[in-house]
């Protein structure tokens, strides 16, 4: 037991100190600097075209489902932007951008358009990015209900600034 126990406490600190079960004390600052390496390719101009909100064409709340007992409930997690195809963008490409986006933003190296989507202060947001065949769903998800409302509400603020 106790063994097992030690090799528990090393796999955890091999890990940065982030382990699976528990849940994540990283700030959003902490995450921010994890994604500096993966974002030095990237310039300032890039990572604000993929943020514009002339790529939204439609904005959606994010749902999931969740164990409840012996039934599933629903979530709202945030907001689905439903995204113009543009030139030489791929689902990859976009969603580095848009990390790349939050992540300067959360440390002070650029600025967020009003209600920007991409980007809550005090939280992390996950940016997930799918292709849909003729243009993009950008996920932008939290856990907190609150913070997923703010998202969500945001993201429809926004959208409507592109017209």
């Amino acid at each position: 037991m106790r063994r097992s126990l030690s090799l528990i406490l090393v796999l955890v600190a091999a890990c940065g100190g982030w382990f699976p079960l528990l849940p994540d004390a990283r700030t959003p600052a902490d995450h921010a600097r994890a994604m500096e390496a993966r974002c030095a390719g990237q310039s300032a101009l890039q990572t604000a075209d993929a943020a514009s909100p002339s790529l939204i064409e439609h904005v959606d709340a994010a749902y999931s489902t969740v164990p409840s007992g012996n039934d599933r409930a629903i979530r709202l997690r945030g907001a689905r932007l439903q995204l113009r195809p543009g030139p030489h963008l791929s689902a990859e490409s976009l969603q580095r951008s848009l990390e790349c986006h939050q992540a300067r933003v959360t440390l002070g190296e650029g600025a967020a358009a009003p209600d920007d989507p991409y980007v809550l202060p005090g939280a992390w947001l996950d940016i997930d990015v799918d292709s849909t065949g003729d243009g993009f769903v950008a996920a932008v998800l939290v856990k907190n209900f609150d913070d997923a409302q703010r998202v969500l509400s945001r993201a429809r603020s926004f959208a409507t600034a592109r017209q």
